[in-house]
C-alpha cells in the first residue's frame, strides 16, 4: 500500500467511469472482487455474496446466516473464452449483473448450500436487486482500486424451508488491480449504512485510515486518522483530526469466520490450514452516537494469523 508521510488516506488518483463498475482486463497477479455484505435490521438474518476473479478462474461465495444456521457455498471455477458480457460479474451459480453502472446490480444464487460443519445441504434461492444510496467513493493504493458504496437489497431469499422477504442494508465493494494482501498486520472496517464508512488498519508496523463520514449538514468528509479501541462490550471509533464524533459499537450476533490466504485464496472453514494468512470475522452491529442515535451496519475485523 502507498501512505503519505501521516499514514493516513490513501492516493484518490483516479476518477470512476461507468465502465469501472464492469469487470476489467486483468494482468498477471492482479485480481477483481465484487463483494456484497447484507444484514436484516434486526440483524437475525445476513451474510455475503461475492465473486473474486484472476486471469483464469473465478471464485464464488455465498454465505448466510438465516434461522439460526449457517449456510455456505464456495466454489472455483475457470473462466469461459468467451467474451465477457458488459456488466457480468458472475460465477457459475451466483449471478451478479450490473444494470445500471454505480446505481443498480441484479444478485442471484440458484444453488444448494451446506452447513459449516458439513451435516446437511439444502437447495437455496435468492433474487435480489441492489439500489445505492449514495455515490461510490474509490481509493488507489498503487495499482489497486478500491470503490464502495451503501446501498439496499431488495427481494425474496429461501433456504430449504426458510422463508424471508423484504430489504436488507447493504454495502458494496468491487476492487481490482494488484491485492497488497500480506502486508497488513490487522484491519477493522465499521460500516454504518449513510453515516460513515471506516477502515482502520495497521501496515508495516504503521497505522492506516481511510473512508469517509457524513457531518449533520449532509456533506460528506474524507476520513483522516480513525482510532477504533476496545471499550466496554464493544469499540469506541472516532476521528478527532476529522471531525468524526465518537460512536460505540457492538455485534448483534456472533461473525461468519473467513481464512484468507495469498490473493485470490479464501474460503470458510472451522479451522486454519496451512498458507492461510488471515482470520477474518464480519457480521452485523449496531453503532450508538453519544446523543443515543442507533444504526445497524457491519464490522468487519481481520488479524494476521501467527
Amino acid at each position: 500500500m502507498r501512505t503519505d508521510n501521516r499514514h493516513t488516506i490513501p492516493s484518490r488518483d483516479i476518477s470512476l467511469a461507468p465502465a469501472d463498475d464492469h469487470r476489467h482486463t486483468l494482468k498477471s497477479g492482479e485480481h477483481e472482487a465484487f463483494y456484497f455484505p447484507f444484514t436484516s435490521p434486526e440483524g437475525s438474518l445476513f451474510g455475503f455474496m461475492r465473486t473474486l476473479f484472476d486471469q483464469d478462474s473465478v471464485l464464488e461465495i455465498m454465505a448466510l446466516h438465516i434461522g439460526g444456521c449457517v449456510w455456505i457455498h464456495q466454489h472455483r471455477a475457470p473462466l469461459s473464452d468467451s467474451p465477457v458480457t458488459a456488466g457480468d460479474a458472475s460465477g457459475p451459480s451466483l449471478s451478479l449483473t450490473c444494470s445500471q453502472p454505480w446505481q443498480a446490480w441484479d444478485c442471484r444464487f440458484h444453488s444448494s448450500v451446506c452447513q459449516l460443519t458439513g451435516e446437511k445441504t439444502l437447495q437455496s434461492n435468492l433474487d435480489l436487486k441492489f439500489v445505492s444510496t449514495n455515490a461510490p467513493a474509490v481509493y488507489s493504493f498503487g495499482t489497486y482500486h478500491q470503490a464502495q458504496q451503501d446501498g439496499r437489497l431488495r427481494g425474496q431469499i429461501q433456504v430449504g424451508a426458510e422463508e424471508w422477504a423484504g430489504e436488507l442494508l447493504c454495502y458494496r465493494d468491487h476492487s481490482w488491480g494488484q491485492r497488497p494482501i500480506g502486508m497488513t498486520t490487522a484491519w477493522t472496517i465499521a460500516s454504518a449504512p449513510d453515516r460513515f464508512h471506516v477502515i482502520a488498519a495497521e501496515v508495516q508496523g504503521q497505522p492506516l485510515g481511510f473512508g469517509r463520514f457524513v457531518t449533520p449538514d449532509g456533506q460528506l468528509v474524507p476520513v483522516r486518522a480513525p482510532r477504533i479501541t476496545v471499550a466496554d462490550t464493544g469499540w469506541r471509533i472516532e476521528d478527532v483530526k476529522a471531525g468524526l464524533a465518537p460512536w460505540h459499537v457492538q455485534r448483534l450476533a456472533p461473525p461468519l469466520v473467513v481464512y484468507l490466504g495469498p490473493p485470490g485464496y479464501e474460503a470458510f472453514r472451522d479451522a486454519p490450514r496451512p498458507g492461510d494468512l488471515y482470520l477474518d470475522e464480519l457480521g452485523p452491529a449496531i453503532f450508538t452516537s453519544l446523543q443515543g442515535e442507533q444504526v445497524v451496519g457491519f464490522l468487519d475485523q481481520a488479524r494476521r494469523l501467527e
